[in-house]
């Protein structure tokens, strides 16, 4: 009981009961959980209960430069994030236009891959490329810009007079804050209405971090609104409204890791050159030693001495001195100590260690195929929910937007189909097997096994039905390959019924009569 407690009781007996009381159960309720406990070990633990905004702002352009200096410098970071952006994106999420039929769908189909080989606004990438920058940059600074520019239009444009601009989140102007008429306000360079929703962004010229443009230009902040902008970052609390890379919880163990390593690399370089410490020695009856000639001690006629050590140097000393060579002790278990941290950099980041390594000499096939389960399950989260959501989808609806004001499609009714890429198989042959088992028992659909492997199912059907024409007009209805599905093996003969039309009938005959039996 406190001094405060006493006092209570003494004046009211009944409040100080119920004050003790609730005291004990507050008790009781932090012993339930040791978290809540304040004791030695939690002592110097301070956790804020800010909200996320207010956690990224305060945060975000030291952790950001900090991740970049480490993509710069630190292999093991570059390799996390490039992973990273590769199981994402990779070579591209396709996109294709749905829910049309004979010329309009060529057309439409025409337009998009015309426009998506020239949608740069930089005019270095296609859709594809800049679907991959931009979850780099993502995974590298928190968050991409992603600028919609629009472009004049006449009777000559053959595309949709669109281009995209991808951006680093630096060019959010840091120092646009303020309250705004209506209920609204700015907060570091994005807007918000009344009811909390974005309306703007608030973006610098040129790069705050490019020193010529900063001289030459005026950094004044311009006002763009929030439908011709995509903010790309993922999302992790509620009303977050701004990311943080990916490398964030790993930085420190990482530059811990490299600090580790530079220590033990200085010492190995001492052990390789034998270095060594002089000592003078006083003479017998504790005088300094001198010069035998001049008399003048050795110490003030040459100065203080330094001495260093070079891999096969022989040096002589003077006569009394001595040497006592530097034995660095040995430090056992570097590999493991690295191992750890970059185990925890990359659980950390959300990677696979031997991705973030390329160390795969603790896995065989089993466990390899049961840890990337998890991984490919992440992967498939952001690609879904943030890459395809936020982006790709805003940019299918501004491509139709533009590509109808300039009148070069046919039809405005129609929906946009995504696939992102495949993961690669580790067994081919194996997976093969399964697909086939599923694909008979009615578990999955050919389109889906198609789209699993990065293919758009149509573009699919059309190129092979394309390949099967050609194959029959060049070489004859009565050739065929052993790679079409069409023609069934005998698996009681292990031939590939290549006898033409009535093999082909007497496999299928007998491999009907096998699946019924």
């Amino acid at each position: 009981m406190t001094w405060l407690d006493q006092a209570i009781g003494w004046l009211s007996p009944g409040a100080g009961e119920r004050r003790i009381a609730a005291r004990r159960r507050i008790d009781m309720h932090g012993r339930a959980y040791d978290a809540a406990k304040r004791d030695h070990r939690t002592a110097s633990w301070q956790a804020g209960g800010t909200d996320a905004n207010a956690e990224v702002g305060a945060s975000e352009e030291i952790v950001r430069n900090r991740c970049r200096d480490l993509l710069r410098n630190n292999g093991w970071a570059l390799q996390i994030v490039d992973t990273f952006a590769d199981h994402v994106v990779g070579t591209g999420i396709v996109g294709a236009p749905t829910g049309l039929k004979g010329r309009n769908a060529k057309k439409v189909a025409a337009n998009w891959r015309g426009w998506s080989e020239a949608c740069d606004h930089d005019g270095d990438h296609d859709l594809n490329g800049l679907l991959w920058l931009s979850t780099k940059g993502m995974a590298e600074s928190g968050a991409a810009i992603i600028r919609f520019r629009r472009l004049q239009f006449d009777a000559s444009v053959t595309v949709a007079p669109l281009q995209l601009q991808v951006m680093e989140p630096d060019f959010l102007d840091p120092l646009k804050s303020g309250s705004l008429n209506g209920g609204g306000y700015i907060d570091r360079g994005i807007e918000y209405d009344g009811k909390g929703r974005k309306v703007a962004y608030w973006l610098l010229p040129a790069h705050p971090g490019d020193v010529a443009q900063f001289r030459s230009r005026s950094m004044q902040s311009e006002r763009v609104p929030a439908n011709e902008i995509v903010y790309l970052y993922n999302k992790l609390r509620p009303g977050q409204d701004r990311g943080m890379p990916l490398l964030a919880p790993a930085v420190m163990t990482l530059r811990d890791l490299r600090g580790y390593l530079d220590a033990e690399l200085v010492r190995k370089r001492i052990a390789s050159c034998m270095a060594g410490f002089i000592t003078e020695k006083e003479g017998d009856n504790g005088v300094a030693l001198t010069d035998p000639k001049t008399g003048q001690a050795l110490a003030k006629k040459f100065g203080r001495l330094v001495e260093k050590f070079e891999p096969g140097m022989m040096t002589r000393l003077f006569p009394g001195e001595d040497i006592t060579m530097a034995t660095p002790p040995n430090a056992p278990g570097i590999a493991e100590t690295a191992q750890y941290y970059l185990r925890e950099a990359a659980a950390a980041a959300g990677v696979m260690y031997e991705h973030a390594t390329g160390d795969f000499s603790g896995v065989n096939y089993s466990s390899w195929r049961a840890g990337h389960h998890g991984f490919r399950r992440r992967m498939e989260r952001i690609q879904w929910l943030v890459v395809v959501h936020k982006l790709c989808r805003v940019i299918a609806q501004r491509y139709r937007e533009a590509a109808l004001a300039a009148q070069l499609l046919p039809a405005a009714n129609f929906g946009w189909r995504w696939t992102p890429p495949g993961f690669i198989s580790v067994d081919p042959y194996k997976d093969a097997q399964a697909d086939l088992a599923n694909l008979r028992m009615g578990k999955v659909t050919l389109s889906q096994l198609v789209e699993e492997r990065g293919y758009d199912y149509l573009e699919f059907l059309a190129q092979y039905a394309e390949d099967i024409a050609a194959a029959e007009t060049a070489l004859g209805a009565g050739v065929m390959f052993d790679g079409d599905p069409r023609k069934v093996m005998n698996p009681a003969k292990g031939d590939n019924t290549g006898g033409g039309k009535k093999a082909d009938e007497a496999s299928n005959d007998s491999t009907d009569a096998a699946d019924a039996a």
